[in-house]
């Protein structure tokens, strides 16, 4: 079992989650197994008002942040401190008084009494806290930036000036209203982001995680560079279920990264691959990120729109990557894997490994094709994973060790929800404030005066912001964020609405690899035993391309399929070959002077490819090719002086 806090890994087996002695550790595996049951029922089966819904997931989920985070480093994790307790009793007090208020709420919008405001003020002091806990500083400070500036807003000055607000107007808006701590990021994590990342825990204990890389290993295997092209493929297969980078590093890093360092990678590199391949996770259908998940509520439209929009991206980031593998293992000289380590596609293809990722995925679908919403999707996904794990396993284990396995994986995802939900209320927090204050149109005006002559200049200062975030943030508030003030601004200047919402999301999941914080990175240095800022670097260095790609999403909605289908098909060509020639720029194996100039001109080639004139492709094609005939006759050449020689 492994669970991730920052940007350090634990691993708790499952003796320890249920059988430790100590009292916290079991109170946690309890609240966590509870967390998942009532996620997985309650928006289902109880009939419940929205605001009385999104208190109970705030205070369980809450609750189970505080147990899990501790407050520094210095209190121990297995100890529940005199702090832990107030932060609980304020949680459960706090979601109480909403629960029981939830019609005043609704009928007398802003009628928060003494005893509301003051509870509120705590429970928002709370909610940081656990933020902090779970990931540090950085989403806490915006957020009281943000509130500060609500309430001092009129020392502002010249357009940033704002009249100041009640500090009562400010708290009734975060905690006495169905916005705020209960807003609409919130209500998102209340059902069915919930929900999928309940099913990415039951998937991994049913054996998915380990199927995806058997796959990756059979199909990859016998090549040059096998383990690296394997963990591409691994993380791409099981990133598209988890959507999580540091779970899909956490999971499938665990057989790659090792693998590749028994055949000679150096672990820096090897760490780097991994982080790359499963940042790409966040934007692989079926499942991809949360954000995608929010993507489809925010534009209203249909999730399975969204997985064909993702489509394209998804395989031109992967080849771009794959193809900067290919070319880096060449130049290294490295191996495949031996051959009796290669898993058979006999082990492989049977009922009991493919039936839990078959079956589900294939309800899921097929439940979002007929318009089901996504929550009820989530749920008989997640139903059919429990009742064909248990078939599987009864048999083989016995009831008690399947049952015993099925509340680990409750547990699992009870834990990930720990470290998500308070990120999550604090976005909700984050996006009411922007409302609040106004701020978004205000630094919309702003992008919209420098950038009024260029659309491009005005996308490139658009991109600080999602980078600089991203490299602190995790990938939701980072999208959110990025969203409500960016987007605007960017909309007006004729960007299509759906590219640049996968252009922040892009950019959200970018930051998992960019040092100084690089999420992904640094968890699989961990298990390189490598420097996390040269896996970072190499990390960098392998998604290059990827940087660039979405820029060119944005400039032309081809890419994600927004157009004539024959547009969408030349473009996906097209890029698909871009990427190839761009990486073929970036890490040719080849490294004479020479050389040099025509991996300049292969990279100019791959990105004239990319553009939306047919006539820039045309010449980006003839470019790369000529380059590479001439290249190929110039080798030739010198190899035939060299044998004269």
């Amino acid at each position: 079992m492994v669970r991730v806090k920052g940007d350090k890994q634990f691993i708790m087996t499952n003796k320890d989650s249920i059988d430790a002695p100590d009292v916290k550790t079991s109170i946690i595996f309890w609240t966590a197994v509870t967390l998942s049951v009532v996620q997985l029922t309650v928006p289902i089966f109880l009939h419940l008002l929205d605001l009385q819904l999104r208190a109970i997931h705030v205070g369980i989920g809450l609750s189970l942040a505080v147990l899990v985070f501790p407050f520094s480093k210095r209190y121990r994790e297995n100890k529940l401190t005199t702090l832990d307790i107030v932060e609980l009793l304020i949680i459960i007090a706090a979601n109480i008084n909403i629960y029981l208020k939830t019609l005043q709420i609704y009928m007398y919008p802003g009628s928060a009494r003494t005893i509301d405001l003051l509870l509120g003020i705590a429970l928002a002091i709370v909610v940081l806290d656990a933020t902090r806990r779970a990931v540090g500083w950085a989403i806490p400070i915006i957020v009281i930036g943000l509130i500060f500036y609500a309430l001092f807003g009129y020392i502002f000055p010249g357009m940033w000036k704002l009249r100041g607000l009640s500090w009562k107007f400010v708290v009734n808006s975060i905690y006495f209203s169905p916005l705020g701590i209960y807003g609409s990021v919130t209500a998102m994590s209340a059902t069915f982001i919930s929900l999928f990342i309940i099913f990415g825990s039951l998937l991994s204990a049913g054996g998915g995680g380990k199927t995806f890389i058997d796959i990756a290993f059979a199909l990859t295997g016998k090549w040059s560079g096998g383990p690296a092209k394997a963990a591409i493929v691994a993380s791409a297969l099981f990133g598209s279920i988890s959507g999580s980078g540091v779970a899909n590093v956490a999971v499938t890093g665990n057989y790659t990264i090792p693998m590749m360092k028994k055949l000679g990678y150096p672990a820096d590199f090897a760490g780097g691959v991994e982080a790359v391949a499963s940042t790409g996770g966040g934007i692989t259908p079926p499942i991809m990120s949360i954000a995608a998940f929010m993507m489809s509520e925010f534009l209203g439209i249909s999730y399975l729109k969204i997985i064909g929009y993702a489509i394209i991206p998804c395989i031109l980031y992967y080849t771009s990557v794959y193809a900067g593998v290919q070319f880096m293992t060449e130049r290294l000289g490295l191996a495949p894997i031996p051959e009796d380590e290669i898993p058979d596609w006999k082990d492989i293809l049977t009922f009991r490994r493919l039936s839990c990722l078959v079956i589900p995925i294939a309800i899921l679908l097929g439940l979002i094709a007929v318009g089901r919403p996504l929550l009820t999707a989530g749920f008989y996904t997640c139903l059919s994973t429990i009742i064909l794990m248990l078939i599987n396993d009864i048999p083989v284990k016995g009831i008690r060790a399947s049952l015993r396995n099925m509340l680990d994986a409750l547990y699992d995802g009870g834990i990930s929800l720990a470290r998500i939900v308070p990120i999550l209320i604090s976005v909700s927090v984050l996006v009411n404030m922007v409302g609040v204050t106004g701020i978004a149109p205000k630094i919309s005006s702003l992008i919209m005066e420098v950038g009024r002559d260029s659309f491009i200049i005005a996308l490139m200062i658009g991109t600080i912001v999602p980078f600089l975030l991203g490299t602190s943030l995790p990938v939701v508030p980072t999208y959110v964020l990025s969203l409500s003030i960016l987007a605007p601004p960017l909309l007006r200047l004729g960007a299509d609405e759906v590219a640049l919402h996968l252009f922040f999301i892009y950019w959200s999941l970018l930051g998992g690899i960019t040092p100084p914080t690089c999420t992904q990175a640094i968890v699989a240095a961990g298990i390189a035993k490598g420097d996390w800022f040269k896996t970072g670097i190499n990390a960098v260095k392998l998604g290059a391309v990827a940087f660039i790609m979405p820029f060119f999403f944005v400039w032309n909605p081809a890419f994600v399929g927004r157009g004539a289908h024959v547009e969408v098909l030349i473009c996906a060509v097209t890029g698909f070959l871009g990427a190839i020639f761009m990486a073929y720029g970036f890490f040719g194996y080849i490294d004479s002077k020479i050389n040099l100039i025509f991996r300049v001109v292969f990279f100019l080639g791959g990105l004239l490819l990319l553009f939306p004139h047919h006539l820039y492709s045309l010449a980006g094609l003839t470019l790369a090719i000529v380059t590479l005939i001439i290249e190929k006759m110039m080798n030739k050449k010198i190899n035939l002086e060299g044998l004269s020689a």
